[in-house]
């Protein structure tokens, strides 16, 4: 009878005190309400990263990549919004969107997104990040010199070389003859292959450019050859031009159908200090009967700019001759009529 009395007094004494916590507390044993509202979380660009997609004639592709960092509690419908804006005008040239959705556990988080732009100037690439439509962080990255970035098809690793340190023309000339008022020009330029594998199949245009008058006295096409890895080759070609004159020696390097480097150097066959790259000479007195078919190096394949196809005659000048030839013929026919 003992026990049993001991065990109903400790049951009193538990019930008692549990019904104080209870009065004390009264939501101690209460579950939390159901949808009780969290501040969401968010986040912040860490970095943002750029690189060259794609090059065309006029367009420029650039890859961008931003970073996001998650803090706090789960941040939902996160998104990126990225744009290009042109620096001189302040037009916005492109914008993607970037969904990253929901961020969770503080991961950083990337994605990347595509903005192609117009080959020319200067461009400030902005990522704008948001959270349900509320902005939460800018970064900014400037891209200057477009226009240098060299398009897809002219890419290659064989290109005019460059003498650094040394005022050294990469295209030059020695005088090989000179009979009854042409010289024959024997022209050589340098070219170096900077990449990994080797090219083949380039070639190269030679012109003799008069100065002054932009008349190309001569022209003719080289072939390149192979060209290894690291290997610097030195193809040339004559040239046949009137004696008396200075000119511009063009080099224009093709892959194909298309130009991939240009290159220009002079040659002085005149009186006087003669010209520059980058000046022309005023002693030059041009004589449109110098010019000629010298019967030298030409190709056949004329220079439209300033030498037209004609059926004879000089080059460049047998369409005005033979009008002139024409109209004389009839002014001549019309006083024997007379």
């Amino acid at each position: 009878m003992r026990i049993e009395a001991v065990l109903a007094g400790v049951a009193v004494v538990a019930i008692v005190a549990t019904t104080g916590v209870l009065v004390a507390v009264p939501d101690a044993v209460q579950s939390p309400a159901p949808n009780e509202p969290t501040d969401p979380g968010g986040g912040s660009l860490e970095d943002l990263t750029i690189a060259v997609e794609n090059v065309s004639g006029g367009t420029a592709t650039f890859a961008v990549t931003p970073y996001v960092e998650h803090r706090g509690n789960t941040a939902p419908n996160v998104t990126v919004l990225l744009r290009a804006v042109d620096e001189e005008n302040g037009v916005v040239a492109a914008t993607r969107t970037l969904s990253l959705g929901e961020l969770t556990d503080g991961r950083e988080v990337n994605a990347t997104g595509t903005l192609a732009v117009p080959r020319e100037g200067d461009y400030t690439i902005e990522a704008l990040l948001y959270r349900d439509g509320e902005r939460l962080d800018t970064g900014r990255r400037t891209i200057s010199g477009v226009g240098s970035l060299t398009p897809e098809y002219e890419r290659t690793p064989v290109a005019f070389h460059e003498f650094r340190g040394e005022e050294m023309p990469v295209i030059e000339y020695s005088i090989e003859d000179v009979t009854d008022g042409q010289a024959t020009l024997g022209v050589t330029t340098y070219l170096t292959n900077t990449g990994d594998e080797p090219v083949e199949d380039l070639h190269f245009v030679l012109k003799a450019r008069q100065n002054g008058s932009n008349v190309v006295a001569d022209r003719t096409t080289v072939d390149v050859g192979r060209v290894d890895p690291g290997e610097t080759v030195t193809p040339g070609a004559d040239l046949t031009v009137p004696d008396g004159y200075d000119y511009y020696l063009d080099a224009i390097l093709w892959d194909g159908d298309t130009v991939i480097d240009t290159q220009r150097s002079v040659a002085n066959l005149g009186p006087g200090t003669g010209l520059s790259v980058d000046e022309t000479s005023e002693n030059d007195s041009f004589e449109s009967g110098d010019f000629a078919d010298t019967g030298g190096s030409t190709d056949g394949d004329y220079d439209t700019e300033t030498r037209p196809e004609s059926d004879g005659g000089q080059p460049g000048f047998g369409v005005p001759v033979a009008l002139a030839a024409l109209l004389a013929t009839a002014l001549f026919a019309r006083r024997l009529r007379r």
